[in-house]
């Protein structure tokens, strides 16, 4: 049988091109670190912006829908308009909004994965909400849409953790 030799240690610039090319695609960056499963879970979103809402007390709740997007913006809205799926914590959430009282709210925002974007994976976008009022909650077969209003005071921060130099 033929003896087979190979050099580990090879000059990079005597690689093969199409390994040279490899390494500055973000999404094959992005498929060596974490693996094929996950990118095609990350490529197979839509581009809404998703995330999650926690209130102290109520607990952590997964947001399907609503108005995050505008938050991911320069826009400052009024309101964080909220749709979920109906839960453990769908109780305290409709006595929250019927008591009117108010608390400290934090909510992670999911980025979006547009086309022709840079691919960003985790990071995305968090508010710090103080103060404010969970309003106009309702249920409709198991999805409740809900407000975060009245607010005293609300921290934009945007993380973002990008794979790849492009």
């Amino acid at each position: 049988m033929a003896q087979r030799i190979t050099d580990r240690r090879r000059d990079p610039s005597q690689a093969h091109p199409s390994l040279v090319r490899r390494t500055s695609n973000p999404v094959l960056a992005l498929q060596r670190s974490i693996g094929n499963r996950a990118v095609a879970q990350v490529l197979a979103r839509d581009p809404v912006a998703t995330g999650s809402v926690h209130i102290g007390g109520v607990g952590e709740i997964k947001v399907k829908g609503g108005n995050l997007a505008d938050w991911t913006g320069k826009d400052t809205p009024d309101t964080v308009d909220v749709t979920s799926a109906k839960g453990k914590h769908s109780a305290k959430l409709e006595k929250l909004s019927g008591a009117g009282t108010r608390t400290d709210i934090t909510v992670t925002i999911a980025p979006a994965v547009n086309e022709g974007e840079e691919l960003n994976v985790g990071g995305g976008t968090v508010l710090e909400i103080k103060g404010a009022r969970i309003k106009d909650y309702a249920i409709d077969g198991g999805v409740e849409s809900w407000r975060i209003a009245d607010f005293q005071e609300a921290h934009r921060t945007k993380v973002t953790h990008r794979i790849g130099s492009g």
